[in-house]
């Protein structure tokens, strides 16, 4: 059988580069193309000199160039001739796509080394294929409950019956399988009015599927449902998706969340999620926070638990009438429960920005005395920073002066805005390594991008990464980050970026080079110094408009480096008379406009700084000088934390975050004398 779900990779353009031995692939396409119409030596030439992989490597090039033909042949002689990890991998590419693939497979999959779970799968598909039923029932020994056992199960009910052993993982597997197609090849006879409900389910038939989750509710409620398996249940989510998709969110959410009341462990929490989820699709987000903390009652920790925790923060940041004493309690409560503190850094950014609005300093400056230890560094860094701030403009007292809390920001482990700021204003130097500290990953698939690096295949390294990056060591993801580098500076980012997540990394100075390129070399601070802009400041807000993507285009229609708007694009085009026909994916046409648009910004009676050239920037003169009224004589640090829309709130912060490490990277600056040079305000 074939394997349920399948990594899609997309075709890329092959590049040149040399492998390890004599083979050049700099011919492949080409030869590539004339294997196809019956020609194979010259690619039967390359695989010969190209070092171990090799086979495995064309194979690659050739199904991203669409050869599917090619491909298998080429991964038929990677299994042949490589040496594993290369031609195990082949054989199970092969044997999941065709369990006849190859001759005698079983045999080939037990003299293979490695990878049992992959091997396993081949070798289930195998035995299926065959309808070696007796095979199929020995491999219950070590059945775990995935998709693909479902041949396994099946043997062993079709053989053996309603045995003890077999009741069980059938209960199990129908309750937890993650996917309800692998549902289809349990024997009929041994269908359940869950089975059915999720069979259903796969096919698209929603109602049918309500139905038959409603009647295994109600009898897992009262006691009829005899699974106690622990792990979060899919059935629930999938009683969320079919209820929303038949636009009865209100029914079930009030029906998940009273049986969660009668359920226990996973499965109250699984019930009280989604009721949770599908309260705050119709809107009513009292219910959706209750069914949320609900749901975080049933776990003790965890990822599920804080999942439950964060939602519930959010949705009473999204109204619903809560007082500031209810959410207060309710930042005080998570920050006393939950597992990762990381995981809330934005929650609680949000609120903070909300008790700016209300201009609550003294409920900010309590939340960050109680429970700021225990924050994220980030938040930490920023109620500190805003702190600092009221007490400067003279709208907090309290036994803490501004410098007490700036220093507090600027010791904090981060290297988000409110840190890079505090460090400026209390003239600290920024502490980053040469070398980024490693993480414990170990990097089981690193063999495989290393591959494709060495042949070329850089867009398909890239997917491999970005796909499920914790496979993947941190040296290897950083040599893919680089690769990518030259042609694609935004997924480069995005592959370094996945780094941030792994507990115990600290970039250093070679992982920051990499978030943060410039490649156009000077070209860039020319043009920005032609207009009199601090070039690292036009280097930051490019990085944060595009990662210096010149094919850039947004949802909402910018293009460009800088982002343009259509509208705003053909003003600056005949402001600066430019070409009519000008192209926004013109590097440097766009950059040239950018710059002059930046210039007039700053030079207009209503902008008074960087903070609100980057607001207007961002969300337009207008919106800046509407908010500007609804915040009289708040400072730039208070306003930026004050804007109503979330966009220009963030854009601010990572524009000014990134110029300071442009400066700090490539001049030498300290944050000080940058902030300094920009015309930042002390509190």
């Amino acid at each position: 059988m074939r394997r349920f779900a399948l990594l899609s990779l997309s075709l890329i353009l092959l590049t040149s580069c040399r492998p390890h031995g004599e083979a050049s692939v700099a011919g492949l396409p080409a030869a590539l193309d004339a294997a196809a119409a019956g020609s194979p030596g010259e690619i039967r030439r390359m695989g010969r000199r190209g070092g171990d992989g090799a086979w495995y490597a064309l194979a690659a090039a050739a199904e991203d160039a669409g050869l599917e033909a090619v491909a298998r042949n080429l991964r038929l002689r990677s299994y042949r001739r490589d040496s594993d990890p290369y031609a195990l991998r082949a054989l199970t590419d092969l044997l999941l796509e065709d369990p006849e693939a190859v001759g005698r497979p079983l045999r080939a999959l037990r003299r293979a080394e490695g990878d049992d779970e992959r091997r396993r799968e081949a070798r289930i598909a195998v035995l299926a294929s065959r309808g070696r039923v007796r095979a199929l029932v020995r491999e219950m020994e070590d059945f775990r409950g995935a998709g693909y056992e479902a041949p396994v199960l099946s043997a062993a009910l079709r053989t053996e019956g309603a045995t003890l052993r077999n009741l069980a993982a059938l209960d199990r597997y129908v309750l937890h399988c993650p996917e309800p197609a692998a549902l289809e090849f349990i024997p009929d006879e041994f269908a359940s009015t869950l089975m059915n409900a999720r069979r259903a389910f796969a096919a698209g038939d929603d109602s049918a599927a309500l139905e038959g989750y409603a009647a295994w509710l109600e009898a897992a409620v009262s006691g009829g449902d005899v699974c106690d398996w622990e792990g979060i249940p899919p059935v629930f989510g999938e009683m969320a998706a079919a209820a929303g998709r038949r636009d009865r969110s209100d029914d079930w959410a009030r029906r998940l969340f009273d049986a969660a009341a009668q359920l226990e462990g996973a499965k109250r929490y699984g019930a009280a999620y989604h009721a949770g989820r599908l309260y705050r699709d119709a809107g009513d987000r009292r219910a959706a926070a209750a069914a949320f903390l609900a749901a975080a009652g049933a776990l003790d920790s965890g990822l599920e638990r804080d999942r439950a925790l964060w939602y519930r923060l959010k949705v009473m940041g999204e109204g619903g009438g809560f007082s500031a004493a209810e959410e207060a309690e309710a930042l005080a409560w998570t920050s006393g429960s939950w597992n990762e503190p990381r995981r809330f850094a934005d929650v609680l950014e949000e609120a903070v920005h909300r008790m700016v609005v209300r201009e609550d300093w003294d409920g900010l400056a309590s939340l960050h005395r109680d429970w700021g230890a225990v924050w994220p560094p980030a938040a930490r860094a920023r109620a500190a920073l805003i702190l600092a701030f009221a007490v400067g403009e003279g709208r907090l007292e309290g036994p803490r002066s501004a410098d007490a809390y700036l220093r507090e920001a600027a010791g904090a482990e981060s290297l988000e805005w409110p840190v890079l700021r505090a460090a400026g204003l209390t003239e600290r130097s920024l502490s980053i390594p040469e070398e980024s500290e490693p993480s414990s990953v170990a990097g089981r698939e690193d063999a495989f991008v290393r591959l494709y690096l060495r042949w070329g295949l850089v867009e398909r390294a890239a997917q491999a990464v970005l796909s499920r990056p914790r496979d993947y060591s941190d040296a290897a993801i950083r040599e893919v980050a680089r690769a990518l580098a030259p042609a694609d500076p935004r997924r480069s980012i995005r592959i370094i970026g996945t780094l941030a997540f792994r507990d115990g990394y600290r970039p250093g100075r070679e992982d920051l080079l990499i978030r943060h390129p410039l490649p156009m070399g000077d070209r860039a601070a020319q043009i920005a110094r032609s207009q009199g802009l601090p070039p690292h400041l036009f280097h930051g807000l490019i990085r944060v408009e595009s990662a210096w993507d010149a094919e850039a285009v947004s949802r909402t229609g910018a293009q460009g480096l800088a982002q343009f708007m259509p509208a705003t694009w053909e003003e600056w085009v005949r402001r600066t008379g430019a070409p009519s026909d000008a192209d926004p994916r013109d590097p440097e046409l766009n950059l040239t406009l950018a710059a002059a648009y930046l210039e007039w910004l700053w030079l207009r009676e209503w902008t008074a700084g960087w903070t609100d050239v980057l607001v207007s920037y961002n969300a337009g003169g207008g919106r800046l000088r509407s908010w500007r009224r609804q915040r009289p004589g708040f400072g730039d640090e208070l306003f930026a934390m004050s804007l109503a829309v979330a966009e220009p709130r963030h854009y601010v912060d990572r524009v000014l975050s990134a110029a300071t490490l442009y400066g700090y990277l490539y001049s030498g600056r300290s944050p000080g004398d940058l902030h300094r040079s920009w015309g930042l305000p002390d509190p």
